[in-house]
């Protein structure tokens, strides 16, 4: 009897220690898996705070302070995320912690931190760098350069700056754009005319060396339109050097001669001067040039005559469009351009659709804009709703003091 009471008292007592025993370790495992979820939870969050708290002080954190972070933050997810796997837990409650820290690695570490470093770095790398590149460029009147840098810097802005928008973070975002897209923005526009005319004075002086001397004229008047949307030159020492050098090249085309002794006359030679049609269709077919240049790979456009084709690629919408249509007929926004009148005309199988415009700053992205919202397509549309369709454009007004009357046709036209 006393020997069975001590075996049945000798079982409970190593029962009970093996239940303790067992219970001790599932705990200690759960609460260490719990306090390595927490830590990384709170390392995460804290993480996103290394770029959106700067920014709200005004300041921008660089990359090189926040790659020590993304590293320990990405050791320290990826540890949890093996301690999870490697636990004494049940496979709902393993995926369910595994979910949790994994949603928000991507709320803060993907879709926050990753694309605010290359967002910075983008903007240091390419945007400052050219900026730099065109103020010293200016600086020197170095013409050529500055063409140079204003294609590379066009193509930027068009085809590479959406990764300035890819982070969360709004005030981080809205100060990066402000310190670095939109002084690159402004720049582009600024130098859109004078790239222009330093362009078509390089075409000038080789078409005078081809002996292509009426066409050479041809283009010296669409010059003489655009040095009227030239800013003064008064403080603009980069505009006063590329104005001297306009007056060299006409001297190329209209050299000055003294009357031939003894007068009388002369027969004119029969040059024919351009109409404004001609100086309209030059002025959009060199700024048609210059906005392919800019276009990246959204919407290419090319002229022919007064045909204008719109190449659809991927992804492009007809904001795409719209910019860079009104980026080709800015030239009605000149100071020697009146526009007088201006139709839109959307063919559509139900019919035409026609807004109408009469002013002489002309948007032509407003104007068509319009049109198109009449059959419920907006800006966010994509462009291939366009596809083998057309739009045409009649304007009337003067430049130059000529009179001009025309009408171009956009083509759509989606790439192969």
């Amino acid at each position: 009897m006393g020997n069975r009471f001590i075996k049945q008292t000798a079982a409970v007592v190593l029962l009970t220690t093996s239940v303790l025993s067992f219970s001790s370790v599932a705990f200690g495992a759960s609460t260490s898996v719990d306090q390595s979820v927490n830590k990384v939870k709170m390392e995460l969050n804290k993480a996103a705070t290394e770029y959106v708290y700067p920014a709200l002080d005004g300041k921008l954190a660089s990359s090189d302070s926040l790659y020590p972070v993304l590293n320990s933050a990405k050791k320290n997810y990826q540890n949890a995320v093996k301690e999870i796997q490697s636990s004494k837990l049940s496979q709902t409650e393993k995926q369910a912690k595994l979910k949790e820290i994994e949603t928000l690695y991507n709320e803060k570490i993907t879709k926050g931190l990753v694309p605010y470093i290359d967002a910075y770095n983008y903007a240091t790398k390419y945007l400052d760098p050219l900026l730099a590149d065109i103020k010293v460029a200016e600086a020197k009147n170095d013409f050529a350069a500055v063409e140079k840098a204003y294609h590379q810097i066009s193509y930027q802005l068009k085809g590479r700056t959406a990764i300035l928008y890819r982070f969360s973070g709004k005030a981080s975002r809205d100060l990066l754009l402000d310190k670095y897209k939109q002084p690159s923005d402004q720049k582009r526009d600024e130098l859109m005319v004078p790239v222009t005319i330093y362009m078509k004075t390089v075409e000038v002086e080789k078409l005078v060396k081809e002996g292509k001397l009426e066409e050479a004229k041809k283009v010296m008047e669409s010059i003489q339109a655009l040095v009227d949307r030239l800013p003064s030159s008064a403080s603009n020492s980069f505009v006063t050097a590329l104005l001297k050098n306009v007056e060299k090249v006409k001297e190329v085309v209209t050299p000055v001669t003294p009357p031939a002794a003894g007068g009388g006359g002369g027969g004119g030679g029969g040059v024919t001067s351009p109409s404004g049609n001609d100086i309209l269709n030059s002025m959009l077919s060199e700024q048609v040039k210059l906005g392919n240049t800019a276009t990246g790979s959204k919407v290419e456009i090319s002229m022919v005559g007064n045909k204008l084709n719109v190449l659809i690629k991927e992804n492009s919408t007809l904001g795409h469009f719209y910019d860079e249509a009104n980026r080709v007929f800015s030239v009605f926004k000149s100071k020697n351009t009146t526009v007088e009148s201006a139709t839109v005309t959307y063919k559509t199988s139900d019919g035409d659709i026609t807004i109408g415009s009469s002013n002489n700053g002309l948007d032509f992205d407003k104007v068509i804009e319009k049109a198109l919202a009449k059959v419920n397509l907006d800006k966010d549309t994509s462009l291939s709703v366009l596809d083998d369709k057309t739009i045409t454009l009649q304007v009337t007004g003067t430049i130059s003091g000529k009179e001009f009357k025309d009408t171009y046709t956009f083509k759509f036209e989606t790439a192969k």
